[in-house]
């Protein structure tokens, strides 16, 4: 494991008709120089999810760390936690894949785990 946490900060993103809605983020820088961010959902946040809101979330995150940014969806449901990575399509649309748990811990290290968010609420 050789990437290292680098920011820990909600993202704020907007999507037309809504008011602005605020997610958990946290982002490592990888070993080949590009970045991750994890963005957590929880079932009480309010707003457009992540998700449905992908392109929203995308541009949010590429504006802040390029467009080599790796971008994953985090769900810690009470009926199964995972996480959905965000990948462009070659027509430039964008399709998920789910990763494992236990791959994704080994690539980041025990931060995983140790800043992992434990209140849904959180402050514009």
């Amino acid at each position: 494991m050789t990437s290292r946490l680098i920011d820990q900060r909600p993202i704020h993103y907007t999507v037309s008709g809504q008011p602005p809605i605020v997610r958990h983020c946290r982002t490592w820088a990888l070993a080949d120089g590009t970045t991750l961010t994890l963005v957590t959902e929880f079932p009480a946040d309010q707003g457009m999810s992540i998700t449905n809101a992908a392109e929203a979330v995308r541009e949010t995150l590429e504006e802040q760390w390029g467009t080599n940014c790796r971008i994953v969806e985090h769900y810690p449901w009470p009926d199964g936690e995972h996480y959905d990575e965000q990948f462009r399509t070659p027509t430039n649309g964008i399709q998920w894949r789910r990763l494992n748990p236990i791959t994704l811990r080994a690539e980041l290290g025990s931060a995983l785990d140790d800043t992992r968010p434990d209140n849904p609420q959180h402050t514009a």
